[in-house]
């Protein structure tokens, strides 16, 4: 929970936000896709007790994860083993839905610069990609600018790219995920969306695009039923109000886990974070709960 100062130092930076949100989304800057920067892990796989080394090592073989190992910074690198560690964690990659076509589709709610595109792409397929997967990443703010002068959409279409390196349909477009219309889904994933303000202004995203109820009805809208939400939540408080938000929502919970997680250099800021599953009911058996 933010301290009472840093609420109010968040709500003065609302107006500019506004502002700014608005600019760059008129704008719509794009350099093109950037060349994915290669950091060496080694010197930091290094510091990590052997038995952490040996986790990683053994994340990177079941997901095929040799292409992000030679792409990525440490701290995308990381990112992307935490969310598979957890993912792991829940249990339900032999149980995932999949279409009658043998097709997973799955979609990903506020994916920001997607950098953890393969991640996901390599979990939704399984252990030895065996499953075929059509994923795509929505973001709002796409067109905020980097230090490099590429802007998150650019970043973001390059990691989508390395995710197909395999022959995978992966994609990003910078849109609304309440106001896109899509088929019905077999996986909806949110990794830490925005359920109240502080969050939001800290990103730099304006109040006025802060919806989170309806975000959470439009990824259960979007799942057909026996589809599966994931959500990723910062703090238990936090998982406890999406709880009650998808209370009246026609999806039953699955499981819950701790994100917590000794591989990343901020295992700290890890303590607390909760990844939980949700399955979507048949409206035919449960009524409507939206």
């Amino acid at each position: 929970m933010p301290r009472p100062w840093e609420g109010g130092l968040a709500l003065l930076r609302a107006p500019a936000l506004e502002v700014s949100f608005a600019l760059r989304s008129a704008l719509r800057w794009s350099r093109g896709n950037p060349a994915l920067p290669h950091e060496p892990k080694e010197p930091w796989l290094a510091t990590l007790p052997p038995e952490h080394q040996q986790a990683i090592a053994d994340l990177v073989v079941r997901h095929r994860l040799e292409p992000l190992a030679a792409a990525s910074t440490v701290a995308t690198f990381g990112s992307c083993l935490q969310r598979l560690e957890a993912l792991d964690r829940l249990g339900l990659t032999t149980d995932l839905p999949v279409g009658i076509d043998g097709v997973v589709r799955a979609a990903d709610f506020g994916c920001g610069d997607f950098h953890y595109a393969i991640a996901l792409q390599r979990w939704l397929a399984g252990c030895g990609g065996a499953r075929r997967v059509v994923l795509r990443g929505f973001e709002l703010d796409g067109h905020g600018l980097y230090r490099d002068g590429h802007s998150r959409a650019d970043h973001a279409r390059a990691h989508a790219a390395l995710a197909a390196v395999d022959g995978g349909m992966v994609r990003f477009d910078v849109a609304c995920a309440c106001a896109v219309k899509l088929p019905e889904q077999d996986v909806v994933t949110m990794f830490f969306p925005f359920l109240g303000p502080f969050a939001c202004l800290r990103w730099g995203l304006p109040l006025s695009r802060l919806r989170p109820r309806r975000l959470l009805r439009a990824a259960v809208a979007a799942l057909r039923p026996g589809g599966l939400l994931v959500v990723a939540n910062q703090t238990a408080a936090e998982h406890a109000r999406l709880c009650r938000w998808l209370r009246p929502l026609p999806v039953a919970p699955l499981a819950r886990v701790s994100m917590a997680s000794e591989l990343v250099p901020w295992a700290e800021r890890t303590t607390g974070q909760v990844l939980s599953a949700w399955r979507r009911q048949d409206l035919r058996s449960c009524g409507d709960g939206g």
